[in-house]
């Protein structure tokens, strides 16, 4: 993966910038060269803020398709200067210090992981990542709860078994809405799929957080897939989980930089991978096709005035009545040749 840039290499650099005779403008200290570009720790002397500076040579037609995150204690500004052209990603007053080197600490050694791409998508990189962390801040920036970790673990065995049928990955991928706050874990074919994830070893309840989950009149046909999982030392951590497909992206590293992203936008931190240290093994799979005869509520079969309701499925009953993943991707209108 290269050279690890870490902590210390960065607050070592901010400090000794900071603490510099000059009072006004930029200053840098390399922190990691390319061919190309450079990475480099910067502070402002006048602003009192600290910074990293991508100093790359993108494309100017590629200029105007760049869209620039924005968040509260931390901005990115576009540098465009004889000296200096690139991105930087810089804390101001009120951004926390600790998350905001984390975050800096991160997205540098994504793009060194990804050096060999051209400049206009190692841009892209850049500003993806750091549109993700600003995601995962949105979502309250801790470690999964447990209940989320399965949820988490149910959707990774979606995609496994989706890329096992030989579907593209790209397309698995974009298929993927869960993280990005889809109504629907998946968007497939003409349709969709919703995940489900229990530890229970008798009969399957299903917890369904809005009257929008189950509703098919967006999206059709609309399929509820259920994962049982048991404990044990014969199951895999939530991080083997994610190493696993992880290998299978190897050859693809665009896809890769999109699911470590979609991860981390669901709440997984690399830094936090030793806390999961729950062992899953998956023991019944189940898919249901979610049609007018099916329990559910959504907006067009309750009264007009009811707004929103979480509520429980008991689904033991239809166990008998699950179908094969091939035959829910059929009647989404999927083949082998993949997503049309």
């Amino acid at each position: 993966m290269g050279l690890q840039i870490d902590q210390q290499q960065i607050l070592v650099a901010w400090k000794a910038l900071s603490s510099t005779d000059n009072h006004e403008g930029w200053g840098v200290f390399p922190l990691y060269k390319h061919r190309n570009w450079s990475l480099l720790a910067s502070y402002n002397l006048s602003e009192h803020e600290e910074a990293i500076f991508l100093d790359i040579k993108y494309s100017q037609t590629y200029e105007s398709r760049i869209s620039l995150p924005v968040a509260q204690g931390f901005r990115v500004q576009r540098f465009n200067e004889e000296t200096r052209k690139g991105f930087a990603l810089i804390r101001q007053v009120d951004g926390d210090l600790d998350l905001f080197t984390k975050i800096i600490v991160d997205v540098c050694n994504t793009i060194i992981q990804y050096q060999e791409l051209n400049e206009n998508k190692l841009v892209a990189v850049f500003i993806n990542r750091i549109n993700a962390w600003l995601s995962f801040m949105s979502k309250g920036g801790h470690e999964l709860s447990q209940e989320a970790e399965l949820g988490l673990i149910g959707e990774l065995e979606m995609i496994s078994s989706l890329i096992s049928l030989n579907l593209p990955i790209s397309e698995v991928l974009n298929t993927w809405k869960g993280p990005l706050d889809g109504l629907k874990d998946f968007e497939i074919g003409s349709g969709a799929i919703e995940t489900k994830s229990t530890l229970s070893n008798q009969g399957f309840i299903a917890k369904i957080n809005s009257l929008e989950q189950l509703d098919d009149s967006e999206k059709s046909p609309l399929f509820l897939n259920g994962y049982r999982f048991s404990l044990g030392s014969a199951g895999k951590t939530l991080t083997e989980r994610i190493n696993l497909i992880r290998e299978q992206l190897n050859d693809y590293p665009a896809e890769l930089t999109k699911f470590n992203n979609l991860l981390l936008r669901n709440g997984y931190l690399e830094s936090e991978k030793e806390n999961y240290t729950r062992k899953f093994k998956t023991e019944h799979t189940y898919f249901w096709w979610v049609d007018e005869k099916f329990p559910r509520l959504v907006p067009g079969n309750i009264a007009v005035n009811i707004r929103q309701a979480k509520y429980e499925i008991d689904l033991t009953p239809f166990i008998n009545q699950s179908m094969d993943l091939s035959l829910v991707l059929q009647k989404l209108g999927i083949g082998n040749c993949g997503i049309n």
